[in-house]
């Protein structure tokens, strides 16, 4: 064998080699299974910092999926962009599940993802309003009349015995934001009810706040991760390893807590977080919405009682502040399953 045709042999086996690897590459790509998802943020948010570990980890990838994760206009829509099929999965309100179920469109909640709620409603901390009770004739302040904080705004206003229009006001003044503030300093508006992340750019810019949510309120659940029934009924393997690996990137970024924040700095939320001047605080306080409570034992599984709670206060009120025409069932909604075997699995390997 000639020098030129060994060369030759040569090149063609490490042809043959090169194009075997990325073919295997390409094929192994090709095997990722697409499962798009949904959130009620409305963009790229420290709240979701689960799903950008995952993704960082490359959890998804070992699972075999390739997740993308979409953004909405609150929780109501993003439960219809499930329940019309647009997406596999969905993390949303409480709420909105019940009365996505309610409306028609089979659901079920999968996994606890926030334990507690995620809304307050808040007082300037030298207020002369000491609870909801005092809010008699006085007007609470809303990011958006269809906001995910409504349903516990309301839920207050009828727990403590009070009337919506009757007694209290409701009325949009921003998100935390220049229009809040002075909405508060013009006395348009006494109490402000909002996502936390909000309500912790008042006293940034001067108004220090206290809560004055009612305690049974303040236990309602936070969202949750639902999927259509059928996909449920038909692929229920496929969620366990969605699960597995959204768990796992939780794990990471609870154990990992400055590594995570600086990701989300500089790479998968840093629109909301880069120059946010809470942004430090904002993340403590994410880390709080997924700290389970003692009562839970394998973390993701749900909290039935507090969806029970919560579901017999959105049957409270007349007209639409009733956000609930009836009771649904929740044994129908609600399952462990997935998280169970998910976190089985993790635990062998």
């Amino acid at each position: 064998m000639t020098a030129t045709t060994r060369m030759l042999s040569r090149f063609t086996a490490y042809a043959t080699a090169t194009a075997i690897i990325m073919m295997a590459a390409a094929s192994q790509a090709q095997e990722l299974v697409k499962f798009n998802g949904v959130t009620a943020q409305g963009g790229a948010t420290a709240q979701m910092f689960p799903i950008y570990m995952a993704q960082e980890m490359g959890y998804y990838k070992e699972e075999g999926l390739d997740v993308t994760l979409n953004y909405s206009k609150g929780s109501s829509d993003a439960a219809r962009q499930l329940a019309a099929g647009n997406v596999d999965w969905g993390i949303f309100s409480s709420a909105a599940t019940m009365q996505t179920v309610q409306r028609g469109f089979p659901l079920k909640a999968i996994m606890q993802v926030y334990y507690p709620d995620t809304f307050d409603i808040v007082v300037p901390a030298n207020s002369d309003i000491k609870s909801m009770a005092d809010m008699k004739g006085k007007t609470i302040g809303l990011s958006d009349l269809a906001g995910g904080e409504v349903p516990m705004t309301r839920a207050s206003i009828v727990e403590t015995g009070l009337k919506e229009d009757e007694d209290v006001k409701l009325v949009v003044a921003g998100e935390g934001d220049p229009t809040t503030i002075r909405s508060f300093e013009t006395d348009r508006i006494q109490a402000y009810a909002g996502a936390k992340r909000d309500l912790l750019l008042i006293p940034a810019q001067g108004i220090e706040t206290r809560s004055i949510t009612p305690a049974a309120i303040a236990a309602f659940p936070g969202d949750a991760l639902s999927v259509r029934a059928e996909t449920y009924d038909s692929d229920p393997e496929l969620l366990v390893k969605f699960v597995r690996a959204t768990l796992k990137g939780r794990q990471w970024g609870m154990d990992n807590p400055d590594k995570a924040f600086e990701l989300l700095k500089t790479k998968y939320a840093a629109a909301s977080l880069g120059d946010n001047p809470v942004a430090p605080q904002f993340w403590s306080l994410v880390q709080t919405y997924y700290t389970a409570p003692e009562s839970v034992k394998v973390h993701g599984t749900m909290l039935p009682e507090a969806w029970k709670v919560y579901m017999d206060y959105l049957q409270l009120g007349e007209g639409e502040q009733k956000a609930l025409a009836g009771p649904v069932d929740l044994s129908t909604i609600l399952t462990d399953d997935i998280v169970l075997k998910a976190s089985e699995a993790t635990a062998q390997n």
